[in-house]
């Protein structure tokens, strides 16, 4: 065993040859679709994504049944993950990777073994699919790809709007930060959060950052640096895209010669059985015409994914990649490109974002560090809360202070409607026609603690009825015929009650006479108060 001698049973892909020792599959379609999975996994860093391919390319993998026999299934996430854990496809003789236990009623148990706890492990031991070290980064990614808090690690692109899945990193504690999604205004809307203390010690959260203006200002610098390179990026996709697509084509071919292969063989074993054995003729014939059909359904396999490829590479694929050679910037911001085509592109310019919330200012500090080490400093807005958003602006607070001192509430209201004023509710949906009314004003004074026109008129020296009553020593009904007809001054502090502004000098006097009535002495005193005042000298005569 220590030795690398023990036979265990190989993978599929793998055989033992004449002599016993660990060879490749001699089977050429097994062999193209296996070294095409771990290519295409190379690429994607996803078992998830790397079956999603298979399935949409319409290939087949291997599975080796007990007999022997090997049989093209779909490919399923199982069986990727089986595929990219076994060392045996690096070339590896690995003996004693799970432990067996038995409980004390008499269950097994199988528990996995780390790498240094392996009876035996020997590296390079025969030809492989992949290097020793290409099997360890896979492993990193396959772990890395986890949903844990454990590792603080950058993620493969995964759906969703969040640009900076996986690269974003807290600024106060240093962990990466997560992302939650979230439905609001009828779109998704991404947050960055670091809440690993709060779930695990029930801590505070360290931040929560909207995403939308995170993702804006990262998506105009890509913008601004691939700008250059979009040219020869173009060209290096399009190369990439017809490599692949070239592959899967092979492979494809390779399906359609197996198929000819076994229905050449059923052929022949129906051409050399006796004409007059019906039974076995008819049995061998069915066998012949389902080989046939196999074959036609592979042939026809191949043209649609050709069609399907070559429909891709010279239009869809070809226009996108004119755009990217005229404008980058426009090619980022179309809605058809995927979110994840962005983070894949993201990942090879953006090693990691500090992202570090400073709620005092209103902003955000974005530290971008990319793959040469070299590191850039943004700073973002951050987006106004729902209190924020429906809150009054400051100017209409100064100009509602301003007129309190000449203006009661409804006329206040009238005022600011007619200025074009609206109130911070209208930016609620629905709410875009809401005006000023009487009860909001009175709403914002009490709210912001503005002086009232109550007290102002007081600190003006005016009296309420009763007080101007007894001043003038009149009755109070008398107070309001006066202030009617003018002759003292009413000022009113809401739509019902006023305070009454007396005259330093040349007080009214109370009077009783019917031939003297009170809108002839108001007019007489109005016009007393317009004719310009004469000297001393000129009031006696003296010349």
């Amino acid at each position: 065993m220590r030795r690398g001698e023990f036979r265990c049973l190989l993978p599929t892909g793998l055989v033992y040859d004449h002599f016993g020792h660990v060879t490749l599959d001699p089977d050429m379609q097994v062999r193209e679709t296996i070294i095409h999975f771990f290519e295409m996994f190379s690429r994607l860093e996803s078992a998830s994504q790397t079956v999603k391919v298979f399935r949409n390319e319409g290939l087949l993998f291997p599975s080796r049944l007990h007999n022997g026999d090997t049989l093209f299934r779909p490919l399923t996430a199982s069986t990727a993950m089986r595929v990219l854990n076994n060392p045996r496809y690096a070339g590896a003789y690995t003996y004693g990777r799970r432990q067996f236990r038995r409980t004390i009623d008499g269950k097994k148990t199988l528990r996995a073994r780390d790498i240094d706890d392996w009876p035996a492990c020997m590296p390079d031991a025969h030809p492989g699919y992949i290097s020793w070290e290409r099997h360890q980064e896979n492993l990193k990614i396959l772990k890395a790809n986890g949903r844990g808090f454990e590792a603080a690690r950058a993620s493969i692109p995964r759906e969703g709007p969040a640009l900076l899945q996986g690269r974003a990193v807290c600024g106060q504690c240093g962990n990466h930060l997560r992302v939650r999604y979230a439905a609001r205004r009828g779109r998704q809307e991404a947050w960055y959060i670091c809440n690993r203390d709060h779930i695990y010690r029930g801590e505070p959260m360290c931040q929560s950052i909207a995403g939308p203006p995170v993702d804006e200002a990262i998506g105009m610098l890509i913008a601004e640096q691939m700008t250059p390179a979009a040219v020869e990026l173009a060209l290096d996709v399009r190369k990439e895209i017809q490599a692949r697509h070239e592959e899967a084509d092979r492979l494809r071919c390779r399906a359609i010669e197996r198929a000819q292969t076994e229905a050449d063989l059923a052929q022949r074993r129906f051409m050399l059985v006796d004409p007059n054995n019906r039974l076995v003729a008819d049995t061998l014939e069915g066998e012949w015409n389902e080989k046939l059909r196999i074959l036609a359904n592979a042939r026809e396999e191949r043209e649609r994914g050709r069609e399907h490829d070559q429909f891709i590479l010279d239009k869809a694929v070809h226009e996108r990649l004119v755009a990217m050679t005229a404008d980058f910037n426009e090619l980022w911001k179309d809605p058809d490109t995927p979110s994840r085509e962005r983070k894949r592109l993201l990942a090879h310019i953006i090693e990691d974002v500090t992202l570090l919330k400073l709620p005092a200012e209103g902003t955000t500090k974005l530290h971008v560090r990319f793959k040469g080490g070299k590191i850039q400093t943004l700073t973002t807005m951050n987006p106004q809360s729902s209190a924020q958003q429906i809150k009054t602006k400051p100017n209409i607070v100064e100009l509602i202070d301003k007129l309190l001192d000449d203006y009661i509430y409804p006329e206040i209201a009238e005022i600011l409607n007619e200025q074009g004023h609206r109130p911070g509710g209208t930016a609620r949906r629905g709410c875009h026609d809401a005006r000023f009314t009487p009860l909001k004003v009175a709403y914002l004074i009490h709210e912001y603690k503005l002086q009232s026109r109550y007290d102002r008129l007081r600190q003006r020296g005016m009296l309420t009825r009763q007080e101007a009553a007894v001043h003038l020593n009149i009755s109070e009904q008398t107070v309001a015929r006066w202030a009617k007809y003018g002759l003292i001054a009413r000022h009113a502090y809401n739509g019902h009650y006023s305070l009454y502004e007396i005259p330093d000098g040349d007080l009214p006097q109370k009077q009783c006479s019917r031939w003297n009535q009170l809108q002839d002495r108001t007019a007489a005193r109005q016009q007393t108060q317009t004719e310009p005042r004469t000297s001393t000298g000129e009031e006696r005569g003296v010349v």
